[in-house]
């Protein structure tokens, strides 16, 4: 049994959905309630999450059900036959309300729709869905939480869709002195309206993919960003930090650029958020 799974924080919760609404073409929030969720955590900023996904009939196999910890319902996910396991894909808590019981979950669209995109769209109030996240009675507040820029003051934001409610979280979360400067691919200019007025005070730059495969924008766009201003990155030391979230297979390319500036590789956070290759089983 892998030992981080022994020390996380998260449980199953039960949760059901409460409110739908599509907040742009490319992105359904969907609020999910239950009174356990009076126990969620509210880390926020890139805080993932995982859900698991029900049959089309709404239920889940015995054996996985709200309040197991970590450990115990990835065995019991595990010992199931692979064709009968619900399919689990992470995302990000974009807005957590213990007082009022409620979680937002915000999904990107992929198109052509994956499993979690279908059941996005076709969710109705009353579905029931099993989340498992950070029980505040366990502890460890970053457990889920990557984004940690210590003392910075400048920032570097580079995220497509898919971390668009993580970049939320992390817009919110900047203390006043902290300047970001945000680098963002889409498909759709319409969907920066998931970020809405937290980009009015920073510095944001929107690269459309036009057809480019994902996350090719994104790095064209982060290295222009550091052929201006890599070097002067690169001198404040402790005080930068980057945050690059796109297609795994990009993320080596967008870490490389960043130590070729003489970017402290300690400062700088990559990760892949989603990957071109078609997935063969659910993880």
């Amino acid at each position: 049994m892998p030992v981080p799974f022994l020390h996380s924080p998260n449980i199953l919760f039960d949760t059901v959905v409460y409110r739908t609404e599509r907040l742009s073409p490319g992105f359904v929030r969907l609020t999910l309630a239950g009174a356990s969720l009076a126990d969620f955590a509210p880390y926020e900023r890139d805080q993932r999450i995982k859900i698991l996904l029900p049959e089309d009939d709404g239920a889940y196999p015995e054996g996985l059900h709200g309040g197991l910890p970590e450990h115990a319902w990835r065995q019991a996910w595990r010992a199931l036959p692979p064709a009968d396991r619900p399919v689990m894909r992470s995302y990000t808590a974009h807005r957590v309300r213990p007082a009022l019981q409620e979680v937002d979950l915000d999904v990107f669209i992929h198109e052509p729709a994956g499993p979690a995109s279908r059941w996005a769209l076709g969710a109705r109030v009353g579905d029931r869905l099993l989340v498992s996240g950070p029980d505040v009675r366990r502890g460890e507040p970053a457990h889920g939480v990557q984004w940690a820029p210590g003392t910075a003051t400048t920032v570097l934001v580079a995220a497509d869709e898919t971390a668009f409610p993580a970049v939320h979280g992390i817009l919110r979360s900047l203390d006043e002195d902290v300047r970001a400067h945000v680098l963002l691919e889409l498909g759709d200019p319409a969907d920066t309206a998931l970020l809405g007025p937290l980009l009015e005070r920073h510095t944001v730059e929107v690269h459309e993919r036009a057809g480019q495969a994902g996350g090719d924008a994104l790095v064209a766009g982060v290295e222009q960003w550091l052929r201006t201003h890599g070097s002067s990155a690169a001198t404040l030391g402790t005080g930068f930090a980057a945050w690059l979230v796109t297609e795994s297979t990009r993320i080596p390319l967008l870490r490389a650029a960043t130590t070729d500036h003489g970017i402290d590789p300690e400062r700088v956070h990559g990760q892949g958020y989603w990957n071109a290759r078609p997935r063969a089983t659910p993880e």
